[in-house]
């Protein structure tokens, strides 16, 4: 029996890194936004097995972009729950991809939250909602973002998530069809430690996208310029043609402008065709 899911890509409207960790990742707080841009998550189970002979688990997309093994995100997610679980069932994934590859727009950690949150249901595992966010965080930084589903606030590494409330907004994301690896992006940053995690004060509410405008930050993206500057182009060009606010989302190498409506979005989509690919989308 074949199940499909829906794998949702996210933005980041703030995103201040506090220090470097000893196990290479980075302390930050961010504000995410989940966006109605998916991948098409296609999943097909194999029988019980007994001798595991055909206890495989198969990874392909449409575009040929995404790596075998556990370079993989849903390859290594599936492979974790096998082994906690004792699972011995072989699982084909097909994967429609819609969200880019290294544009800080979350697609591989979103697949894996998807997919861990699918064949739990689909095998019938029961587990507390802590375990699960503790299980994603050891897959990808990213994932307790997805697994919790929707707007929050993140801390840590990414796997101390608490809620905020945002106003539906419109995106227009515009991806230079450029890939930014996140540990080289990272890896550049220059980080000068200013604020502590209890000095960054965000409210857990805001009523509209002017407030949302107001705390765009990415303490990232001078070091995206660096590695790729048609980014900054692409920010310059949105805020002039009239988004309430523009930003590169995570580690780029995405720009996304925030408008009001569908009709603002669009209208500004067919001005910036020659920058790269486009998408548009909104909160879900």
């Amino acid at each position: 029996m074949e199940h499909i899911v829906l794998s949702p890509a996210k933005v980041n409207l703030f995103l201040k890194v506090l220090s470097k960790r000893d196990d290479g990742y980075h302390n930050l707080v961010s504000v995410a936004d989940l966006i109605s841009l998916y991948d098409v998550i296609h999943i097909e189970e194999g029988e019980d097995v007994e001798d595991g002979k055909d206890d495989r688990i198969i990874v392909k997309d449409d575009r040929g972009l995404l790596p075998d093994g556990e370079d993989n995100t849903i390859y290594k997610a599936i492979l974790f729950l096998k082994k906690r679980y004792k699972v011995k069932r072989g699982v084909r994934v097909y994967v429609e991809k819609n969200i880019p590859i290294g544009s800080g727009l979350g697609g591989p950690s979103s697949n894996a939250a998807t997919i861990l949150r699918e064949l739990l249901r689909i095998w019938g595992l029961s587990i507390g909602h802590e375990e699960l966010m503790s299980l994603g965080s050891k897959i990808g930084a990213d994932v307790p973002l997805f697994l919790y589903g929707k707007s929050c606030i993140m801390r840590g590494i990414g796997d101390r998530i608490s809620p905020v409330e945002l106003p539906s907004l419109w995106y227009l994301i515009v991806y230079p069809n450029v890939v930014l690896k996140a540990k080289e992006v990272y890896g550049s940053l220059k980080i000068v430690l200013t604020n502590r995690e209890n000095d960054i004060k965000l409210r857990g509410k805001f009523d509209t996208a002017y407030d949302v405008a107001g705390i765009l930050e990415n303490d990232l993206e001078k070091a995206g310029i660096l590695m790729c500057p048609t980014i900054k182009t692409i920010k310059d060009r949105l805020v002039e043609l009239g988004s309430i606010g523009a930003l590169m989302s995570g580690s780029g190498s995405s720009v996304f402008g925030i408008f009001e409506s569908d009709e603002q979005a669009r209208g500004v989509s067919v001005l910036l065709n020659d920058m790269g690919s486009i998408f548009i989308a909104h909160s879900i």
